[in-house]
């Protein structure tokens, strides 16, 4: 099986130049994780997940709960984020600044073993270079969950 097989091709993606509180909102409406960054140009300059947001929030202050997981009357917000960050912060400074990216025919067992090996939750998928889709953890999975019951 390859990646074009299961990767989502409608990629939600982020700006450099958008701000960490409207990053938020749009990984809260979309129930994502992580978002790969894109520049106007196309190019593909990063990635930003909730793990960067996390490493922002402890290198800022430490805390037991992280600021966007706090409900505004105190406690865990299990059901969404609470970002309480500065509109001036931007993705281009919190965003991992590299891409793990694989072409679109490379086998699901490649990525496997690759997001294994780099400890990553999403790969970018490309077509002659350019983004055409993403697969995450979960949709490997799937994919395993439905190869298993096919047998």
């Amino acid at each position: 099986m390859q990646a074009k097989e299961i990767m989502h091709e409608k990629v939600v993606t982020a700006r450099p130049g958008m701000s960490l509180p409207e990053l938020v909102q749009m990984l809260d409406e979309h129930h994502i994780s992580g978002v790969p960054v894109v520049a106007s140009t196309g190019e593909l300059v990063g990635v930003i997940s909730q793990t960067d947001l996390v490493r922002r929030e402890r290198a800022a202050s430490p805390r037991m709960v992280p600021e966007y997981h706090q409900h505004p009357e105190g406690g865990s917000h299990p059901g969404g984020y609470q970002l309480e960050v500065p509109a001036a912060v931007k993705v281009a400074a919190v965003m991992t600044p590299w891409v793990i990216a694989f072409d679109e025919e490379t086998t699901i067992e490649e990525l496997a073993h690759e997001m294994l090996a780099k400890n990553v939750h999403r790969v970018i998928i490309t077509r002659q270079g350019r983004l055409c889709g993403i697969v995450t953890s979960m949709d490997l999975l799937r994919a395993l969950l439905a190869a298993a019951t096919r047998k």
